[in-house]
């Protein structure tokens, strides 16, 4: 059942089994619902999750209240809002369950409890930086962006409505469909 953690924690940081162990005992599941919230903006984001199965978005509110999406998660992601996660501050995001999920999560607690313990679970400090992929942010073509997509994580486009992948993207739903009809 934590093949996966333990195979994803093995790509941030060295762990003996005992200390993998550790880590693992700690973790709480949750199970969420479609369109079911894991962080709401005003909220501070104590945990980080392991996304056993299912997917969810990260997204904010315009000013012109639509919803912009920052980030996309799939099974084996880590999901977490860096900056309210790293500053213990209020987030200015929400997390979305996008269909049936369940998650592995580990609170900010646990995580400085297992590092007073062990200088190596710094290493996890790498899974934080997950969060921060996004290319809507990426000053590049909207076909180049669509194309980086396509090359790094092609399980998006089978999990999410093309009006996420677009927000996502940074770009609009019609701009979507032409790159996608000139590509193919």
């Amino acid at each position: 059942m934590f093949d996966e953690i333990t195979a994803s924690i093995n790509q941030y940081a060295r762990l003996s089994e005992a200390e993998i162990e550790d880590f693992l005992s700690r973790l709480q599941q949750l199970r969420f619902r479609k369109n079911e919230v894991l962080l709401k903006k005003g909220e501070t984001c104590m945990a980080f999750c392991f996304v056993r199965n299912g997917s969810f978005r990260t997204y904010y509110l315009s000013e012109n209240h639509e919803q912009v999406t920052l980030n996309l998660f799939t099974n084996n992601d880590w999901i977490l809002d860096h900056k309210s996660f790293t500053a213990q501050k209020p987030s200015e995001n929400f997390i979305e369950a996008c269909e049936e999920s369940e998650v592995f999560a580990i609170t900010i607690h646990h995580l400085h409890d297992l590092i007073g313990k062990s200088q190596a679970y710094f290493g996890l400090g790498r899974i934080l930086e997950t969060g921060l992929n996004n290319y809507h942010m990426n000053k590049i073509s909207p076909e180049d962006k669509y194309l980086a997509l396509l090359k790094d994580r092609p399980d998006l486009l089978q999990k999410f409505p093309l009006k996420y992948i677009a927000s996502y993207l940074g770009i609009t739903p019609e701009t979507l469909s032409r790159v996608r009809r000139k590509i193919i």
